[in-house]
């Protein structure tokens, strides 16, 4: 795509606020925000498509159609914190639907651990992984339950992990159920690049997967890492070499170090009501005023 998502104009976000300030309100009171966050109504600059989204940057970017709306990686950090959950620092953008009727949302994340080798591609054992994310999810539990949120409980894979070597995407989805028995499903994919890994995470709820799965790969099918920044142009002898491969990305090291490390925020975003309802209600919040034009592109 040739240009860049453009920002909206002053009047097209005065005609936004008092939307997003109501969403936000019933956000803060599903998931326990405090009331003065709510009532404030802080400033998520959503973007809208068409157009070819930056990230990280110069690191990458990806292309989006008329039916996107983009966080940038401070809009990102805000929108974690809203849903309660643990901000790791390396959000780089946000990436959902516009329509009602679609309530997913995709997060990307930047780790700079340099290339990551692929020669486990061929012996991924995704019965040991699951186990290892178990162990780490219940380590995990001791500190959700010090700041007062819902534990996680595993379920099992809804798709185990396996690697594309055209595309260098590692992915898999799990399936989660909190301490208050509702059930999500995170579908993570794992993009290899040359200085690191990027990070795309899918939430959303069981029921909507089907047709989130696809919209996303089509989505992703437009992502790419700019010039000088691809797995293909790693130098070896040069570039660092990541410590560890596949597996180690997705069971995050294992254990109490998924809490530690801030890995929390990137092997589980907790799906519950709150998170579907900001979801499902973007174009809510961008498109309820009558003075705006759903044609021109928004923040």
């Amino acid at each position: 795509m040739g240009s860049e998502v453009r920002r909206g104009s002053a009047s097209d976000r005065a005609c936004i606020r008092p939307a997003l300030r109501l969403g936000l309100a019933v956000l803060g009171v599903l998931v326990g925000a405090s009331a003065a966050l709510a009532q404030e109504g802080p400033g998520l600059e959503w973007e809208r498509g068409p157009g070819t989204a930056p990230i990280g940057g110069t690191l990458a970017e990806v292309d989006l159609g008329a039916e996107h709306a983009f966080l940038d990686a401070e809009g990102s950090k805000l929108l974690m914190e809203l849903m309660q959950n643990p901000v790791s620092g390396d959000e780089m953008a946000t990436i959902a639907p516009i329509a009602d009727e679609e309530g997913w949302f995709l997060i990307f994340e930047w780790d700079a651990v340099g290339y990551v080798a692929d020669d486990e591609k061929n012996s991924l054992d995704s019965d040991a992984m699951l186990e290892s994310i178990r162990e780490g999810t219940a380590a995990a539990n001791e500190e959700r339950r010090k700041r007062g949120w819902s534990t996680m409980d595993i379920v099992g894979w809804h798709e185990p992990p396996h690697y594309d070597e055209r595309t260098k995407n590692l992915s898999w989805a799990i399936i989660g159920e909190s301490s208050g028995g509702e059930r999500s499903i995170n579908r993570i994919i794992k993009i290899l690049g040359r200085r690191g890994v990027m990070t795309a995470t899918l939430v959303a709820s069981p029921e909507e997967l089907p047709t989130a799965v696809p919209a996303v790969d089509a989505l992703l099918e437009g992502y790419r890492f700019q010039a000088g920044s691809t797995y293909a142009e790693y130098l070896p002898g040069t570039d660092q070499l990541a410590a560890y491969g596949l597996t180690a990305l997705v069971v995050g090291g294992g254990g109490a170090a998924l809490v530690k490390s801030g890995l929390l925020a990137k092997v589980w975003k907790p799906l519950v009501a709150a998170l579907v309802a900001l979801g499902a209600g973007i174009k809510r919040l961008f498109f309820t005023s009558s003075q705006h034009d759903p044609e021109r592109p928004i923040t």
